[in-house]
C-alpha cells in the first residue's frame, strides 16, 4: 500500500535533516535515487519499480566525480575536500583515483571514461556499489534504532558481497508502492535542500569559512569547465546561427542553454544543449513551453546522429536516452497548471498529455 503523500514528505525531510550524519553518503544516496528514478522513467514518466545497485552506483559516481577536483580556497590554496568525518573514505578515494587517471588521459564524462578506462572504471564502480549496498542503503531509513522502510525494501544484509549483488535477481532495490513517483514529484523541492545540507556539511568538515554559495557552485554548479569552441560552433551550424527559442540571428557567439534546466535535473549532454540569445536570460530555470518542446523533440529525431558526432568531435558527453528520460520525468510530475516559459515574460500552462505524448515518441533514441 502506498504511503500518504504528506507522510512520505515528512519522512523524507526527516532523512534530509537528520543531524548525526558522519559523511555525505546518505545525501548522495538520496540524490542518486532521485536521479536514477528520473533517468529510468517509463515513456509515461513514471518511476521504475526497482533499481539495481550497479545502476545506483553509476549515479553516485556521477555526483562525486566532479566534486573530487581541488577546491580553490579564499587564500588561493587548492584544497582536497573531505566528505567524511573519519580519516579516509573508500568511495571518495576510489573516485579521486579515477578522476586523476581520466585527467591524465584527457577524458571527461562517465561514458568517455568508461570507454577509455574500462578496467579502472569498473574497479571504482565496484567500490561505490559495495560500500553503498552495505552501509547507506541499509541505514538511510533507520530512525533511532528501528528500521522503518518508507522508500524501498532490500533483500540483503551488511555482509553482502558483489557476487550476491550481481547474481540473478540480486542487488535489486525494490521501491515501496508509489515511492519512486513520490520522489520525482518532490525532487524540485527536496534536491535544493539536500544540496544545502551537503554544502554545509562539507564546509564544516573542512573548516571552510566562506559563503555557502561559493562552495555550492564548486560542488553542484554546471560551470565546471568552459564549453569548447567546437561545441559552440557545431550548435551554431545546426541552428543556422539562430536562437533556438525565438529564431532571431545570434549576435556574437550566443549563450549555451540547458533545455531542461540544470537546477532541476543536472545534465550536460549535448542533446540537452542549445544556443540562445537573450532568451536564455529570460528563460532562467523555467521549463520550456510545449512549442519549444516540440522543436526540441523534432531536432532530436532529425539530428540525434549529428549531435552525437558533434559531441565526439568536441570531446563532450552524448546521452540521448538519459536526456529524454529526464525530460519525461520533469514534465510528467509537474502539477497541472504549472507555468511554462514561452518567450521573454510570457508563460503558458502545463499540458501534460501533449508533452508526454511528444516525449514518448523518442523511445528509439539510444
Amino acid at each position: 500500500m502506498a504511503e500518504p503523500a504528506d507522510f512520505f514528505a515528512e519522512r523524507l525531510l526527516q532523512v534530509v535533516d537528520e543531524g548525526r550524519r558522519t559523511a555525505t553518503y546518505k545525501l548522495a544516496l538520496l540524490t542518486a535515487l532521485i536521479d536514477a528514478c528520473s533517468a529510468g522513467s517509463a515513456p509515461d514518466g513514471r518511476a521504475p519499480a526497482t533499481l539495481h545497485t550497479r545502476v545506483l552506483a553509476r549515479h553516485v559516481l556521477r555526483l562525486y566525480l566532479p566534486q573530487v577536483r581541488g577546491y580553490l580556497g579564499p587564500d588561493g590554496a587548492v584544497l582536497d575536500l573531505r566528505q567524511i568525518t573519519m580519516k579516509a573514505s573508500s568511495v571518495l578515494g576510489a573516485v579521486l583515483r579515477l578522476h586523476l587517471l581520466a585527467e591524465q588521459h584527457g577524458v571527461r564524462g562517465l561514458a568517455a571514461i568508461e570507454a577509455r578506462l574500462p578496467a579502472e572504471f569498473a574497479r571504482c564502480l565496484d567500490t561505490v556499489e559495495l560500500t553503498f549496498a552495505r552501509y547507506p542503503l541499509q541505514l538511510l531509513q533507520v530512525i533511532g534504532q528501528e528500521n522503518r522502510p518508507f522508500l524501498y525494501q532490500l533483500d540483503w544484509t551488511q555482509s553482502v558481497g558483489l557476487n550476491t549483488l550481481h547474481a540473478e535477481d540480486g542487488g535489486l532495490i525494490r521501491f515501496r508502492p508509489g515511492a519512486g513517483d513520490q520522489l520525482l514529484r518532490l525532487a524540485p523541492l527536496v534536491r535544493p535542500l539536500i544540496e544545502l545540507h551537503w554544502t554545509r556539511m562539507v564546509a564544516r568538515i573542512n573548516r571552510i569559512n566562506v559563503e555557502d554559495e561559493r562552495l555550492h557552485r564548486h560542488l553542484f554548479g554546471n560551470a565546471r569547465s568552459s564549453f569548447p569552441r567546437a561545441l559552440r560552433s557545431g550548435l551554431s551550424e545546426l541552428q543556422d546561427n539562430r536562437c533556438f527559442y525565438c529564431a532571431d540571428r545570434l549576435r556574437n557567439a550566443g549563450q549555451i542553454d540547458h533545455v531542461i534546466p540544470w537546477s532541476r535535473w543536472p545534465n550536460d549532454a549535448v542533446e540537452n544543449l542549445v544556443l540562445a540569445d537573450a532568451c536564455n536570460t529570460h528563460k532562467r530555470d523555467y521549463l520550456p513551453a510545449p512549442m519549444h518542446v516540440a522543436a526540441w523533440t523534432d531536432r532530436l529525431t532529425a539530428h540525434h546522429q549529428d549531435l552525437a558526432e558533434l559531441a565526439g568531435a568536441a570531446h563532450w558527453e552524448s546521452d540521448p536516452a538519459r536526456t529524454v528520460s529526464l525530460a519525461r520525468a520533469a514534465y510528467a510530475n509537474l502539477p497541472a497548471g504549472t507555468p511554462l516559459w514561452s518567450a521573454r515574460d510570457q508563460f503558458t500552462e502545463h499540458d501534460p498529455a501533449l508533452l508526454i505524448e511528444r516525449l514518448a515518441g523518442l523511445t528509439e533514441l539510444r
